[in-house]
């Protein structure tokens, strides 16, 4: 498997869908249907009536032709994705559409460009056929595409049947913040492994392959390319059709620091220096006694969001704690415990730090999102 381009011969079942030739398709009769029509003259002579003139024995005939046409639709693009995310937490979803008037075959590829390139893809499929609406529904089987051969694998698809294709693709721990790919699914109409009444000539997995253009109004159905071009690139009337997903890397950028001001030389008490939440003071010393108030500020600057967020502290032997709280953007990270965070764990009451054992202060439970800020505010005194 190689990382810019992956092919996967493409397939599912019939699921019993029956092809009977004359049943009507979103495209029209079937192809390979034998359309037949006679006709009938009455006349008089001098007002004797004659016997009837008809073509019963020799109607006039057609085989309907094979039309080929498909369209590739992209279903959730843009995506969001995060540096390091395996591939099943990036899934672009695609419908593949038969429009043709035949059972037809698909072979997929799946072009990355941009960026960074996916470490792994993997390519999974489904007959939307249960309940038609996108979401793969109890009686609709997920199959993951391996590439193999049509013998081993059916891909035969009913005129008017609805496939979704997942692509799932990893992203890279190198990916940073405003990186993006595209993902470009190209389906290519081939003949299908299931024998087709309607073609003697026809070698199941073979591209299809217009007609020379000499229309044969009987026998074999003939085969015209008629679908248009995507958005990927492909030509029209040439029996492929693509969409393009694009992959948008967003991630945090952090940048966090601690700093320490003197609040006041000689706070008139414990409750007093905790009182002290503006601006730092320019003529205070830090004596022992005086009051100060520690900062641990964290700037996120990317797009992303920066989760799981645990910020430990533990405050030196030369100080007593007093208090601590936070300000800012921090906010509750719902995959950890919903409802609870942020949570701020420091001593419950005033206490001569050891340098050691105690006087730790601490942040989890939180989550920082792009463009937000958050502070943790440590006051205490100089023993």
């Amino acid at each position: 498997m190689t990382q810019n381009k992956l092919t996967r011969r493409f397939g599912a079942a019939l699921l019993g869908v029956a092809l009977i030739s004359g049943t009507a398709h979103a495209a029209g009769t079937s192809a390979g249907t034998t359309v037949s029509n006679t006709f009938t003259l009455d006349y008089d002579v001098g007002g004797t009536p004659q016997p009837t003139i008809n073509n019963t024995l020799t109607p006039t005939q057609f085989t309907v032709d094979r039309l080929v046409d498909l369209t590739v639709t992209e279903l959730n693009s843009p995506l969001s994705v995060v540096p390091g995310s395996p591939e099943g937490d990036n899934r672009a979803i695609f419908r593949v559409t038969n429009l043709g008037n035949d059972i037809q075959a698909y072979a997929l590829n799946v072009a990355p460009s941009g960026d960074y390139t996916p470490g792994t893809v993997t390519i999974q499929y489904f007959v939307d056929s249960v309940v038609v609406n996108g979401t793969l529904d109890a009686g609709e089987t997920l199959l993951t595409y391996n590439g193999a051969s049509i013998a081993t694998q059916p891909d035969d698809i009913p005129a008017d049947a609805q496939i979704i294709v997942y692509v799932d693709s990893s992203v890279p721990g190198t990916a940073v913040d405003g990186n993006s790919i595209t993902l470009t699914l190209t389906a290519d109409t081939l003949y299908p492994s299931t024998p087709v009444a309607s073609c003697t000539v026809c070698t199941p997995g073979d591209a299809v392959i217009a007609d020379d253009g000499t229309n044969v109004l009987t026998g074999d159905a003939e085969t015209v390319l008629a679908d248009g071009s995507g958005s990927g690139g492909d030509a029209s009337n040439a029996g492929d059709y693509s969409a393009v997903a694009a992959l948008n890397v967003l991630a945090p950028t952090l940048a966090a620091s601690k700093t320490v001001a003197v609040m006041a030389t000689a706070p008139a008490d414990e409750a007093t220096c905790i009182a002290l939440t503006g601006a730092p003071s320019t003529s205070d010393y830090s004596v022992p006694g005086a009051c100060i108030r520690y900062e641990i500020f964290v700037d996120n600057t990317g797009a992303g969001d920066a989760s799981n967020l645990v910020i430990a502290d533990r405050l030196p032997a030369e100080v007593r704690f007093l208090s601590a709280s936070l300000g800012g953007n921090f906010a509750d990270d719902t995959n950890i415990t919903p409802g609870v965070g942020p949570i701020l764990t420091a001593p419950g009451a005033a206490e001569d730090c050891d340098g050691t054992t105690n006087c730790n202060i601490q942040l989890d439970d939180a989550i920082l999102a792009g463009g937000d800020d958050g502070t943790i505010y440590i006051w205490a005194l100089v023993q």
